[in-house]
């Protein structure tokens, strides 16, 4: 063997490798070498006299696939077991070398036919990548398989997000594709735009003949060749390396570029391929965290500056949240990770609240590429000034905002006109657009900022002192989502508006937050919390809900208007009560009767007396709790909407089902869900239709129980109704248990326990005392320890596992076993 080819046998020890049979022979018989393995030791061996990079192998073991390097790592540790460690080093920074002295260095050429696995070697400049090029698998391989169909293929994304390391990387797995060079040319260097063709023609090697124009000498070298040209950085060279690419793609057939911009070049027949930022955590546990790109990335530059670095359940938490609050941006995370040798991962995770003045130095690069500030500083700076004020206008935006919500912050009226800046916003990688649908029904496009440019735009919002202003635009805004949300929550599109106010929700609490500040704020506060309750219940946010009320209500004017005062209270006795703080929801329900009789509104009476009663209900007091009832019943049937009549019967039939009156539950009951079904409102018809099933096991119809709890699936399947899911639940396990099946009701149990400790609420006593029997009946059937078992198991169902468990198990309609009898709860 000699030169770089093998083609007859090679020996070295007891190891004799026969390229043209694909063996690899040991003390004469054969290894179990697996054929990827095989080509790697012949890669090696080819190339013996000096290292092999990582990449460069998996380029020619690989040439058409996207490969982890772990895959190649696997395959070195295959050979180094059948060849002994010292066979094939690792040169660090430089790859692996095969270092076994052969028997027969000066073997013959290849015979014809022989096996050569080396393809004459593609001239090329590509730098070498000094850290480990981590995750875009994805990305790679779609970009890869681009490359092989456009001629102009163009990586755009924000400054620091990773756009050259992917380039190089594709550029390297390539090289066999072109023949005639790869060759990186980086503008970043460049301040004028008249220097970008130079700056081609240096890295070609192209002669200046003095007589010649370059642009024609460049388009005369190229024309004949299978090149590809890199071209790195051009966002603030955009015209000119648009204007080069144009023209040299039109006069040279096989010319391929690949482009990193910020921006797109806008050039006919240009491939657009926005690189995102990496991968998050897909969950909190340690197998979740270690998978994700991000954190993979932070782990391998903490390594570089903490050789003793590892990632373990200790640390876990802290790395994923300094990945996740750094949006996945690749610069960001190492700059963070660089830390790593001065502060442990929770103190660089506390810092990041500072991250512009925190997130610093890094290599001796360029210094736009030097800090995180520097990166937005200059993305901002290529702005025009009403690109810039819109820029800084959006941060107030938490969670992101539709064009209308773009259009009032902005202060403009013209949506034409904050479209066309959102679009540039866009086109610049400083906006994200988020298209989804809602409930089958397209949702409007939602434009969102990472949230580290997000924080950047609110520092320049707060330096051109315009923050108030916005904010309170913003804060408007929020006010006039919630209050029309209020009047669509009650009706059909009640699920759209509740997933609506879940998209939203960022911006609903940094409402609350800004009602501190503004002037108008606590009125702004009362009407949120008015508004907003039954979203925080529906989404089993109680705790949040709560603590928004009782801020506002603690910072309301004494000139609050009398009726949102009132309505605030209400809310605040409503989410009191779902949490079983029935004494506070009394308390509550007494100023909200006040309120309303000082300016005589009826519906804020009827809804008064029906908390006043459901207080007084869940506390013992019962008769008390009838009168009431009836009043409230009374007032609602007066008022123009029959909404606040379904509620009070609900509220009644209660009260009847509590004391064994099953009839005249029936009858309430029946009469709320006819009039919640006539409003198309699909919670107002869950909860008494949910009654309803929990009255049907009580009084031993089951299979009517088994289909009115399917009714009730699929309402709250339509509707989002998340917190509904408890009620569901709840009824699965008494139905479960009424009809024998201990251990299901056991888990439907803990399932229901699980949600009801998630989102902060309480079984009301009379849910209460229908439930304890049947589930005492359940853990009787199976002993204690096999019920204990059951419950675990439906805790750790996760809510959507839990619903689904029981809409299949509701599907199968199983009879009732004969055995079953009447169970009354009360």
């Amino acid at each position: 063997m000699s030169g770089g080819s093998v083609g007859l046998a090679v020996r070295f020890g007891r190891f004799e490798l026969q390229p043209a049979a694909r063996v690899l022979l040991v003390d004469g018989a054969p290894a179990a070498l697996g054929a990827r393995a095989f080509d790697v030791l012949m890669a090696l061996v080819e190339r013996r006299q000096a290292p092999v990079s990582k990449d460069h192998l998996l380029q020619l073991v690989w040439p058409a696939s996207v490969v982890e390097e772990n895959t190649l790592q696997v395959h070195i540790s295959a050979l180094r077991k059948i060849l002994g460690p010292m066979a094939i080093s690792t040169i660090a920074g430089r790859g692996y070398r095969f270092t076994a002295e052969l028997d027969a260095d000066d073997a013959p050429a290849a015979a014809p036919g022989a096996l050569s696995m080396a393809p004459p070697a593609t001239p090329h400049n590509l730098p070498q990548p000094r850290t480990r090029f981590i995750g875009r698998e994805t990305s790679l391989a779609l970009c890869m398989g681009l490359l092989q169909t456009t001629r102009l293929l163009t990586l755009t994304g924000i400054g620091g997000c990773g756009k050259t390391r992917l380039a190089l990387a594709l550029a390297q797995r390539r090289l066999a594709a072109f023949a005639d060079g790869v060759w990186f040319v980086d503008l970043a260097p460049l301040q004028d735009g008249q220097r970008v063709a130079p700056a081609v023609a240096a890295v070609l090697g192209l002669p200046d003949d003095g007589t010649t124009p370059l642009l024609a000498r460049l388009q005369a070298h190229l024309a004949p060749r299978g090149v590809l040209i890199v071209l790195d950085n051009c966002e603030h060279l955009i015209d000119a390396a648009a204007t080069l690419a144009d023209a040299l793609l039109g006069g040279c057939a096989q010319l391929c570029i690949l482009a990193t911009s910020r921006e797109a070049l806008g050039v006919t027949g240009e491939q657009l391929v926005p690189v995102q930022p990496l991968c998050l955590p897909a969950a909190s546990d340690l197998a979740a965290v270690r998978d994700s790109d991000a954190v993979r990335l932070f782990a391998d530059r903490a390594g570089l500056v903490a050789p003793g670095f590892v990632l373990d359940e200790g640390n876990a938490a802290a790395v994923a949240d300094i990945c996740c609050r750094l949006d996945g941006i690749a610069l960001a995370i190492e700059l963070a990770a660089a830390r790593v040798g001065m502060l442990p991962v929770a103190e660089i995770s506390a810092r990041l609240g500072q991250r512009f003045r925190f997130l610093t130095g890094g290599s001796r690069a360029l210094p736009r590429h030097q800090t995180l500030l520097a990166v937005l500083q200059w993305s901002h700076d290529s702005l025009s000034p009403a690109e810039q004020r819109l820029f800084m206008r959006l941060g107030v935006f938490a969670g992101g905002c539709t064009l209308a919500a773009a259009t009032v912050v902005a202060d403009s009226g013209d949506e034409h006109s904050v479209l066309a800046l959102l679009q540039r916003l866009h086109d610049r990688s400083l906006l994200l657009v988020q298209h989804d649908v809602q409930h089958t029904e397209p949702a409007p496009p939602r434009y969102r900022m990472l949230e580290t440019v997000r924080q950047y735009a609110m520092d320049r919002l707060d330096a051109a002192g315009d923050a108030d202003a916005s904010r309170d635009r913003h804060l408007h805004w929020v006010v006039a989502l919630a209050e029309r949300a209020l009047a669509e929550v009650q009706g059909p599109q009640q699920g759209a508006w509740m997933q609506r106010l879940a998209q939203e929700q960022a911006n609903l609490l940094a409402a609350h937050r800004w009602c501190e500040h503004a002037v108008q704020g606590p009125h702004a506060a009362i009407r949120l919390v008015a508004c907003l309750w039954r979203y925080w219940v529906a989404s089993a946010q109680l705790e949040t809900g709560h603590a928004l009320a009782e801020q506002a209500l603690a910072r309301a004017p004494a000139d609050t208007a009398a009726l949102w005062h009132g309505r605030a209270h209400w809310a605040l006795g409503q989410i009191a009560f779902r949490m079983g703080r029935y004494g506070q929801s009394l308390a509550q329900a007494e100023v909200c009767l006040a309120l309303a009789a000082s300016v005589g509104d009826a519906e804020l009476t009827a809804i008064s007396l029906g908390l006043r009663a459901k207080a007084l209900h869940s506390s013992g007091q019962l008769a008390l709790a009838r009168q009431h009832y009836l009043q409230a019943c009374s007032v609602a049937r007066t008022l123009a909407s029959p909404f606040w009549l379904g509620t009070a019967l609900n509220n009644l039939a209660e009260l009847h089902r509590s004391v064994g009156q099953f009839d005249a539950a029936e009858a309430c009951y029946a009469e709320a869900v006819e009039i919640s079904r006539r409003l198309q409102s699909p919670e107002a018809t869950f909860v008494p239709l949910c009654n309803l099933a929990r009255l049907a096991v009580a009084s031993g119809q089951l299979e009517r129980a088994r289909l009115l709890l399917q009714d009730s699936l699929n309402l709250a399947a339509g509707a989002g109704l998340t917190a509904m899911g408890e009620d569901l639940l709840d009824v699965a396990a008494g139905l479960a248990s009424a009809r024998g099946e201990f251990s299901l009701a056991a888990r439907f149990a803990g399932a229901a326990a699980a949600r009801m400790q998630e989102g902060g609420s309480q079984r009301e006593p009379v849910d209460q005392a229908f439930i304890a029997p049947l589930l005492a009946r359940a853990s009787a059937a199976l002993g204690t320890a096999a019920y204990a078992a059951a419950e675990a198991q439906g805790r750790a169902w996760s809510h959507a596992a839990a619903v689904s468990e029981v809409r299949r198990w509701a599907a199968q309609g199983s009879p009732a076993p004969a055995d079953v009898g009447a169970q009354p709860a009360g």
